[in-house]
């Protein structure tokens, strides 16, 4: 099977999307110039004409309602953002109109809209453009977010947020541009909500997605040296969280770490390790560990970066601590 790199997977989904279905289009901010949106949308104008994918203002609370618009009128638009943290300014549109229009029509509006974004580390790019906030957006029902931790993943993905008829937020994490992977040619969806186990282990569960399942899957073999047997799961979506998958692997392992890309406190990690002491204390065998961003912001400088930010090492240092508590 032939091989992409992350960014290639996700633009291969959004043409052979564009080239299925005339009612998705694609726009965003300086996405018509190679830098724009990291060169995903580029020359796709050439193949559909700019009715279809187009430059808007620099007006990103406007250009949420331009998506939400289309979307209740029978369109199925993909807004492109640089960065996450400027999806900030689109809140009162995602939140109060786009999460609530299904439910305050009585499901007789849709609104399948995807909100396209990059969160994480990269290139020392400091506290206003290197934030994982999704946790804020997975607070509030009626939004999927989702974040793939690989190219296959990812073109899967984007095909079935776009196909939802929900809001989606689908977020790509910097660090991820360059991985390469199998994807297939054809046209597939990547069900959201459905985690994947990447490793089977019979000693801890790690929760993990976007960047850290590579990050995670990095220490396997020096776990392996020490006896350790860990399960890894991809989430692929802070929500809906696949329950059934994160509890059917308690069972067996009885240990869980959560690796997240976001800040521990009020994280997704916070979520988990309610959801399971509140329903299947009974089963653990340890504490729940969480790993993530200590809080504060973003460094700027690369020294710093490394200190803040999880590496392998602190992944198995958890892990022991988590595998050898008595």
């Amino acid at each position: 099977m032939r091989k992409l790199n992350y960014l290639d997977a996700i633009r291969e989904g959004m043409q052979q999307l564009m080239q299925q279905n005339e009612d998705v289009f694609v726009y965003g901010e300086g996405i018509d110039i190679a830098s724009g949106p990291f060169g995903v949308p580029l020359n796709l104008a050439s193949e559909f004409g700019d009715d279809r994918i187009f430059d808007v203002p620099l007006s990103e609370a406007a250009n949420t309602g331009v998506g939400i618009g289309a979307a209740i009128n029978g369109m199925r638009p993909i807004m492109i953002h640089f960065r996450l943290d400027f999806v900030l300014l689109t809140l009162d549109q995602i939140i109060n109109a786009a999460s609530k229009m299904s439910y305050q029509s009585g499901e007789q509006l849709k609104c399948p809209f995807v909100i396209k974004a990059t969160v994480g580390r990269g290139w020392g790019q400091g506290p206003n453009h290197s934030q994982s906030f999704h946790s804020i957006f997975t607070h509030f029902p009626g939004i999927k977010v989702v974040l793939p931790s690989n190219p296959y993943d990812a073109k899967g993905l984007l095909i079935d947020a776009v196909l939802d008829d929900n809001p989606v937020l689908f977020l790509e994490h910097k660090s991820l541009f360059g991985l390469e992977d199998d994807v297939p040619e054809e046209i597939y969806r990547v069900p959201i909500g459905k985690g994947n186990i990447v490793k089977i282990g019979k000693d801890i569960t790690i929760l993990a997605y976007s960047s850290m399942v590579p990050l995670v899957m990095n220490t396997i073999e020096k776990l392996s040296n020490i006896g350790i047997d860990a399960e890894v799961i991809d989430l692929r979506s802070s929500f809906p969280l696949d329950e059934e998958l994160i509890v059917s692997s308690l069972k067996k392992t009885g240990r869980i770490i959560v690796a997240d890309i976001d800040w521990i406190f009020c994280g997704i990690g916070s979520e988990i390790s309610a959801f399971v002491t509140e329903n299947y204390f009974d089963l653990l065998k340890a504490p729940i560990k969480r790993i993530g961003l200590p809080h504060v912001s973003h460094p700027v400088s690369y020294s710093l970066e490394d200190e803040f930010y999880p590496n392998e090492e602190t992944i198995i240092n958890n892990v022991k601590e988590v595998c050898y508590y008595k």
